[in-house]
């Protein structure tokens, strides 16, 4: 009977997580001209100003350097907007649902995630289509969504655990701001850690390269990833998930008084 009653509140929670995504989603955009395709323009802009700058001099060594740069941009895209929004969302954006009592404060969380998702999904089927013209099998793509399974729940864990303390500690957005940007340039998104031993051991405490690194071994070379990358993909994964749990739940009680 308990489980019965858990997994109906899993259900309803997951649910009206999928309806605030999805009202967000389509209210970001509303009235615009270009409307979805907003959603694409970042990656696009960012990725092309990038292989300009950099292919002569960082990506001439990398084979198939515009897929190995696009890929790593729309997954850091995912984690980076998803991140920052959460360290918002509690105080700034819903502080009035925090206060309800009746709320389920872990979906607002689970929203911003999925609405990321939607983002970042758009962002993959356009990628799908440039494997056409970069000469890679297609077929490949669906080893992406492997990928997912364990990123999607890294980014959640991530999520939780920065929104709940940000409520203690208001500076964190700022701060996480800033960090995310030194994230963004230690992880190998332009260039190859290759022969860079210090970064290579930087990176080693770094979530998003065994993510990335993952994703381009299966999808832009068709690789099996070596076990360093699927160990530190699962690890990551369950640590961050199962610490952002803790902390998320731990700290929610007083979440409305502090808001």
């Amino acid at each position: 009977m308990k489980f019965d009653v858990f997994f109906k509140k899993i259900k309803s929670t997951l649910g009206l997580s999928f309806v605030l995504a999805r009202a967000e989603f389509k209210l970001r955009n509303e009235g615009s001209y270009l409307g979805i395709l907003w959603y694409l323009l970042n990656p696009l802009l960012v990725f092309a100003l990038l292989y300009v700058v950099f292919y002569d001099r960082l990506g001439n060594g990398i084979e198939n350097y515009a897929a190995y740069l696009f890929l790593g941009i729309i997954m850091f895209n995912f984690f980076q907007s998803s991140t920052i929004e959460a360290t918002r969302s509690i105080i700034s954006e819903h502080s009035h649902l925090v206060k309800s009592l009746n709320f389920p404060r872990v979906s607002l969380i689970i929203s911003i995630v999925t609405k990321g998702l939607f983002s970042h999904l758009l962002e993959v089927c356009l990628f799908f289509i440039f494997m056409f013209f970069w000469g890679i099998n297609p077929l490949w793509i669906f080893f992406y969504f492997l990928v997912l399974l364990l990123f999607v729940p890294f980014v959640l864990g991530s999520c939780l655990i920065l929104s709940s303390l940000t409520v203690y500690f208001v500076d964190l957005e700022n701060i996480w701001n800033f960090a995310v940007r030194i994230i963004w340039l230690a992880t190998p998104l332009f260039y190859a850690i290759q022969g860079q031993t210090r970064l290579f051991y930087f990176n080693l405490s770094n979530p998003m390269y065994y993510f990335i690194e993952l994703a381009r071994s299966l999808v832009i070379y068709g690789l099996a990833p070596s076990a360093l990358l699927v160990c530190g993909a699962v690890g990551s994964a369950c640590l961050f998930l199962s610490a952002g749990y803790f902390i998320f739940y731990k700290l929610k009680a007083k979440l409305p008084e502090l808001v």
